[in-house]
């Protein structure tokens, strides 16, 4: 064979082998670049709907308001409103309700985290008016973070150092910061504050990590009776996730992206919370009710009688308000 018709076999069988390698190398780029953008966008909708929870819960401990079922519902709905808006508007779907039922179907369940407690959301299958199964929004009730304490007493926490604890032989709750109720009431094994808030996100963790599982299981059910095939399972990382401020939580698997890459993602974004300043409500020798700031308490003629984390509150029971200038 001569010369120049090896090298025109070689570079026919060569060829096509560079093309298909840069074909694979172009699809690999391509896949990972979609996998971070929708992986960064997923974030970034978590994100927002955390800061937008943290104004809302922000605005309900400063105003010291116990809003009805309804109204709380509502509430609920709106942050959650905003998490699915903005993510199918990243995505590309928004105008597409199919496409945002099927990206809904990938997330299993979201977490609310309040200032006293949790919410879980999930999503549940009924039937419309014409016959067909449709999916609805599942808000469970909210969960306290909680912990049994070595005398049976329970002691529940919040985002930072205010707690509330029932004692169960006088029926009687006490509530204030670390400190105060310390004093007040044998909190072991929490001897320290240290101890205090080691328990407290080791215990957030646990409860959170247990309805997660009860609520995938929920989620299983469903997707079978859909008759779909996806698997799902707890987040990587949920376990490790330190619960430190008001946000919102929420992982998807499964979900299919552009280039044939399935995302899995778990992502948290929440909002500081604001410490609650402390009154001290206390009744003179003469009546006179008033509600002191911490460091203002007068040492003589006052007796203490409750304390408050929001001035409108104590103003509702009868005091005066004297802050310390």
């Amino acid at each position: 064979m001569k010369p120049l018709s090896v090298l025109l076999v070689f570079l026919v069988m060569i060829i096509p082998l560079v093309l298909v390698n840069d074909s694979k190398k172009s699809m690999s780029e391509f896949n990972q670049k979609m996998y971070k953008q929708y992986g960064d966008d997923f974030q970034s909708a978590v994100d927002d709907a955390g800061e937008y929870l943290s104004r809302l819960e922000a605005q309900h401990i400063s105003s010291a308001v116990r809003y009805q079922q309804e109204k709380q519902l509502e509430l609920d709905e709106d942050v959650l409103n905003v998490f699915y808006n903005n993510l199918a508007l990243k995505y590309g779907i928004e105008n597409n309700p199919v496409a945002i039922e099927n990206l809904k179907i990938h997330m299993p369940a979201m977490v609310m985290f309040r200032y006293t407690g949790y919410v879980m959301i999930t999503l549940d299958d009924s039937a419309s008016y014409e016959g067909h199964s449709v999916l609805k929004t599942v808000f469970w009730p909210q969960r306290p973070y909680w912990y049994l304490l070595n005398n049976g007493n329970v002691l529940y926490f919040t985002l930072d150092d205010k707690v509330t604890v029932y004692d169960k032989d006088s029926n009687e709750f006490y509530q204030g910061d670390y400190d105060s109720v310390s004093a007040q009431t044998n909190l072991a094994p929490l001897m320290t504050i240290d101890a205090y808030r080691e328990v407290r996100q080791s215990t957030i963790t646990s409860l959170i990590e247990e309805d997660l599982a009860a609520a995938i299981n929920r989620h299983m059910e469903l997707i079978k009776r859909m008759g779909l095939s996806i698997q799902f399972s707890l987040p990587r990382g949920a376990e490790q996730q330190s619960v430190k401020d008001i946000g919102f939580m929420a992982f998807i698997q499964g979900y299919p992206l552009p280039g044939g890459e399935r995302l899995d993602a778990y992502s948290y974004g929440g909002g500081a919370v604001v410490t609650r300043k402390t009154l001290v409500g206390t009744v003179s020798t003469s009546g006179r009710h008033v509600a002191y700031g911490k460091a203002c308490v007068p040492s003589s003629g006052v007796t203490e009688i409750e304390r408050f984390y929001d001035s409108v509150e104590a103003v509702r029971k009868g005091y005066f308000i004297e802050e310390c200038s």
